[in-house]
């Protein structure tokens, strides 16, 4: 299901938004659709590197809220060169999830 939403943009932003449009050859909907996309997934991510960067989240609650897998979160991670905060009891807490996620004891 989708939901019309309205917005107003300063006329240099609807210049670059046509120049990507003629650049891409996509309409406007479709084009402001892929915009707003990638930036949630862009704040997500940022939100997302910044509560694990303030301890404010584990690993895997970050990667949560980005939306991505563990994986692609430690990628990301690297990527903007972040230390990883990785305790014991983090690993303990990352076997016992899995643990129980899978149904083994």
């Amino acid at each position: 299901m989708t939901e019309r939403v309205s917005f107003v943009i300063p006329k240099n932003m609807k210049k670059s938004l046509e120049e990507l449009q003629a650049l891409t050859g996509e309409d406007q909907s479709t084009l402001i659709r892929k915009l707003v996309n990638k930036g949630l997934y862009e704040t997500r991510l940022d939100i997302a590197v910044d509560e694990y960067v303030k301890e404010k989240r584990s690993l895997e609650q970050s990667s949560k809220i980005a939306g991505i897998s563990l994986w692609k979160f430690l990628d990301e991670l690297r990527k903007r060169n972040v230390t990883l905060k990785y305790s014991i009891a983090d690993a303990e807490a990352e076997i016992e999830s899995t643990i129980s996620r899978n149904g083994k004891k």
